[in-house]
């Protein structure tokens, strides 16, 4: 899948620890990675369930709509999933995501392209979604999603090939002292607003990398109990992504919940006694 091989953010569990190493930024966790898709209804906490409306005078500032194309994903996942009535368009959803582009990366999507999907609640993420990747120049350089219905704001990022040979190498320095970055993320998360309060909290979650961009990501907490992960990267301290409470949480609980299910495998297996004399042989975990 296209979309997946620009993920800055890929989980991964980590039996024996019990641990979640997020590398770099994801864009979503769905059921569809794992080859299965159950649709499940669509929850909301104290968030509005009507129509979308575009708020009056709440543009970011210098923000000027560029003239930009907004197209399709063309990929069989996507093509399978249709919105409904009250689901946004891909046209509105595709302008929140500009702005928040325009907000966060300083970027102009001035005859560029944006291409969106569709996706229905399911157990990653409970509230169904418009995913995008957009075009610059023809390359799929930034991505977000945001609530389907309501316009809020799940995730957004970028990758980057560097043009240079770069480490990617876990830098166990820097994961015992990560305070440069613990500062960074704290400034940028007070500055978008990233969990709608003051900042409680930010701690170092993990290294990775994307494409050949080093990677590491900072855990935000707020004073309202909201959590956000800020992804940067180590070659230069740019901002590569943000996935914000509603996103960052459903992954957690998923993830969470996998391991759990894991767990349980090993000890239903463990209690099942090999026959006298049979050699042990490895068993797929469905």
């Amino acid at each position: 899948m296209k979309s997946l091989k620009k993920t800055i953010f890929a989980s991964a569990v980590i039996i024996g620890a019990n641990t979640l190493l997020f590398q770099g930024f994801t864009q979503a966790v769905t059921v569809s990675e794992f080859k299965q898709t159950h649709v499940i209804p669509t929850k909301y906490a104290n968030a509005a369930a009507g129509p979308f409306q575009a708020a009056p005078n709440s543009l970011p500032d210098g923000y000027k709509k560029a003239n930009y194309t907004v197209g399709a994903i063309d990929l069989e996942n996507y093509r399978n999933q249709t919105p409904t009535s009250k689901d946004l368009t891909k046209e509105e959803a595709a302008e929140i995501g500009a702005q928040a582009l325009w907000e966060v990366f300083d970027l102009n999507l001035e005859g560029q392209a944006i291409e969106m999907g569709y996706q229905q609640a399911n157990e990653g993420l409970p509230r169904s979604r418009w995913y995008a990747d957009v075009l610059i120049n023809g390359e799929r350089n930034y991505y977000f999603s945001v609530d389907s219905v309501t316009g809020e704001l799940f995730t957004i990022g970028r990758s980057r090939t560097l043009d240079e040979k770069v480490s990617v190498a876990f830098d166990s320095a820097l994961a015992k002292n990560p305070q440069e970055y613990v500062e960074l993320a704290k400034k940028l998360a007070e500055k978008y607003n990233v969990v709608h309060s003051a900042v409680k909290s930010v701690e170092y979650n993990g290294q990775g990398y994307s494409n050949n961009d080093p990677t590491i990501s900072m855990d935000i907490t707020g004073e309202n109990g909201e959590m956000a992960l800020i992804t940067f990267s180590r070659y230069d301290k740019a901002l590569l992504g943000i996935s914000y409470n509603t996103e960052y949480k459903s992954a957690l609980e998923f993830n969470q919940e996998l391991i759990k299910q894991v767990q349980d495998k090993i000890e239903e297996l463990g209690k099942s006694a090999l026959p006298e004399n049979e050699a042990p042989t490895l068993r797929v975990l469905k």
